[in-house]
C-alpha cells in the first residue's frame, strides 16, 4: 500500500470557510481603519498646503499673495489674490480622496509679508463617522482638532 499525501476536498473546504468567514467579520473594521486613515491623511494635506500659502505670503516669493482653493476631490495652491484671477502656471494641485467629506472651505488667500488670511475660516471634515475641524483664525494661526 502506498502512502499518499496531500489534503482532502472536506480539509480544503473547512479552511476556506474559516478564511471566508475571518474576512467577513474583519470587513468593517478594515474599512473604518482606512476612512480614518484618508482622513488623517487629508487633514494633514490640507494644513500643511494652507501653511505653505501662508509662508509663501510671509517670504513675498514671487512679490505675490497666495493662496488655497478647495473642490471636492482637488486642493490647489494659488498665486494671486482670488482663485479666479489667479496666474495658473504657479498652480500647485493635490488631489483629496472621495471617501472624505470637506464642508466649509472657502478659499483663503494670505496677506503678502504679513501671512494674514483674508477671513476667518472653519474647516469641518469628515469620513464615516469621524470628523476633524480646521480652523484659521484672524491672525493666520492654524489650528487642528
Amino acid at each position: 500500500m502506498t502512502n499518499k499525501q496531500g489534503f482532502t476536498l472536506i480539509e480544503l473546504l473547512i479552511v476556506i470557510g474559516i478564511i471566508g468567514i475571518i474576512g467577513a467579520t474583519s470587513t468593517p473594521y478594515l474599512s473604518q481603519f482606512l476612512a480614518g486613515g484618508y482622513l488623517t491623511t487629508t487633514n494633514d494635506k490640507i494644513v500643511r498646503t494652507l501653511r505653505k500659502a501662508q509662508a509663501y505670503s510671509l517670504n513675498g516669493k514671487e512679490n505675490s499673495v497666495w493662496g488655497v482653493h478647495c473642490e471636492p476631490e482637488l486642493l490647489v495652491l494659488f498665486k494671486g489674490g482670488s482663485y479666479v484671477t489667479r496666474d495658473s502656471s504657479f498652480d500647485e494641485k493635490f488631489n483629496l480622496p472621495q471617501m472624505v467629506n470637506i464642508n466649509g472651505f472657502a478659499d483663503v488667500s494670505f496677506q503678502k509679508g504679513r501671512g494674514e488670511p483674508s477671513g476667518t475660516l472653519t474647516i469641518t471634515l469628515s469620513s464615516l463617522g469621524e470628523q476633524k475641524t480646521v480652523t484659521i483664525n484672524t491672525e493666520g494661526a492654524i489650528d487642528v482638532q
